[in-house]
């Protein structure tokens, strides 16, 4: 079936009327990666003032602190014309104007008149979530992927042994990613089954599912840039 739009306006009046309602960052970019649509929920997601115009600004003009990826964005802008294809990447960046780094997922959708000529690309974005096998083993909602987090039991530098621990990575490998002796990161594991009050990786796991501690995600490990899925 062709597109029954013959130009931007004529889909972006369309587009705009539902994103409008949507609780959930969407927008719009032309074939020249010029933002011409983003909806409350977009605006919030860029940290994108109020008073800024952003219809036929590019990337790298918008004054927030994203706009130093604007190369990795309109990479993913060609790369979803080229495939006539929706392209997905994990974007991570200081998005709501926070002061420390999340990564998103952000699907583009590249939209074609109805000559097939290249109009732009919807755009969104969703909060990684934290799906493993365990999931599907015991039946629950996927959840949210968390930079920040503070635990009553414990220390941000355990927190960073639980994050790689619950992915069955070895005491070896934690040691080798954190720089630290393989004794180091045994004896965190010790104290971290002590303070949890269990004898075994099985049971820790079971533990941390309760306290959702499963979702934490260490921001050490993150950095800035835009990684295609």
């Amino acid at each position: 079936m062709g597109s029954p739009y013959r130009s931007i306006d004529d889909f972006l009046a369309a587009f705009a009327t539902t994103m409008d309602l949507l609780p959930t960052p969407w927008g719009f970019k032309d074939a020249a990666s010029q933002h011409l649509y983003m909806n409350s929920a977009a605006r919030l997601y860029t940290a994108t003032p109020k008073n800024y115009s952003l219809e036929g600004k590019k990337d790298n003009e918008f004054p927030t602190p994203w706009s130093d990826c604007a190369d990795e964005f309109c990479e993913h802008d060609e790369k979803a014309r080229t495939l006539k294809a929706c392209v997905a990447v994990i974007e991570t960046h200081y998005w709501y104007g926070k002061n420390y780094l999340t990564p998103f997922i952000s699907e583009k959708y590249p939209v074609f008149d109805s000559r097939n000529v290249f109009l732009g690309c919807i755009w969104n974005a969703r909060p990684v979530e934290s799906i493993t096998a365990l999931t599907f083993i015991h039946p629950q909602k996927s959840s949210v992927l968390n930079t920040q987090l503070e635990h009553p039991l414990f220390t941000p530098a355990e927190l960073d042994v639980i994050f790689l621990l619950l992915r069955r990575f070895s005491a070896k490998e934690i040691a080798r990613i954190y720089n630290l002796s393989v004794k180091t990161i045994g004896n965190r594991i010790a104290t971290l089954y002590q303070k949890a009050g269990v004898h075994s990786l099985q049971q820790f796991e079971q533990y941390c599912r309760a306290e959702s501690l499963e979702n934490y995600l260490p921001e050490k490990l993150l950095s800035k840039g835009v990684s295609f899925i």
